[in-house]
């Protein structure tokens, strides 16, 4: 069995270091305390993510980390891939008023990255690469990860 270490990381868009509400992007600084440094792989599970989307028709969205998955690849960036989690709405009615959060379980999907991050850039956006627009006071989120750290 290999050794590893676990850390975990919850992230929500009230408590960031830097925020563009309007354009759905967050910056925050990562501070994992008790780190080796003899780390041979790194692997980052999205175990959850729930956004209030109170008063907006977004029908898709999805979440980018600033660190790229290793091996990976996105069509829309012709480039390793930055996304993490896609989200689509289930109630997609033109006109719907209703309040909705989505929520995204995803703890089986390994992303294989190179290091832990010491900063990290969220940004919310539509299927179409557009910041979603969370500047409304009953707008939030919270991403919850996972990094498992491997050492010989």
């Amino acid at each position: 069995m290999e050794n590893r270490d676990i850390f975990r990381i919850y992230l929500d868009s009230e408590n960031a270091e830097i925020t563009n509400d309007t354009t759905g992007n967050y910056t925050f600084n990562i501070r994992l305390p008790n780190r080796k440094v003899n780390y041979t792989n790194y692997v980052l599970y999205v175990d959850d993510f729930n956004i209030c989307l109170k008063g907006l028709t977004t029908t898709d969205l999805q979440v980018k980390l600033g660190i790229s998955q290793y091996n990976s690849y996105n069509s829309a960036t012709k480039a390793n891939n930055t996304v993490v989690a896609t989200l689509f709405n289930p109630n997609t009615a033109v006109g719907r008023t209703d309040d909705l959060t989505l929520t995204y379980s995803g703890t089986n999907n390994p992303n294989q990255i190179s290091s832990i991050p010491d900063n990290l850039n969220v940004e919310i956006v539509d299927i179409d690469n557009v910041g979603l627009n969370l500047s409304n006071a009953n707008n939030y989120w919270t991403l919850n990860l996972r990094v498992e750290a491997f050492y010989d």
